[in-house]
């Protein structure tokens, strides 16, 4: 069986395209911040640009979103791991919208990121 996510056969895989009416409109991987579900449809958040309305539920969108740049964080969410910017508690911000990171998807995404706990030592005195 053919995987989803190999883009080794295609000549530009670093894009997509998305119908939005009666275009097939282009969108590049790295511009993703984040996919959203809502209901049967699923909305592609783009960094300075439209958000795109898809009408395919998340569970048919993740399979085509690259396994290196893109991770499942909630029932209603994927992010590009290259776009977040930082966490609140066990919150993922991206752009100026904080997602929740579910118990589910916490080990696997935080796993992703290195994270510095550098704490000062107490002088002995």
């Amino acid at each position: 069986m053919k995987e989803i996510n190999d883009q080794s056969q295609r000549l530009v895989g670093d894009c997509f395209f998305v119908r939005q009416g009666e275009r097939m409109e282009k969108c590049f991987y790295s511009e993703v911040l984040y996919v959203e579900a809502s209901g049967c449809y699923s909305y592609i958040y783009r960094r300075d640009k439209p958000r795109l309305s898809i009408t395919h539920p998340l569970l048919v969108v993740e399979p085509w979103l690259p396994r290196d740049m893109f991770r499942r964080i909630h029932r209603s969410y994927i992010v590009n791991l290259r776009e977040v910017e930082g966490f609140i508690g066990k919150a993922i911000c991206i752009a100026d919208r904080v997602l929740p990171v579910s118990p589910l998807y916490r080990e696997e995404v935080f796993g992703c990121f290195l994270f510095w706990e550098l704490k000062r030592k107490k002088k002995v005195q």
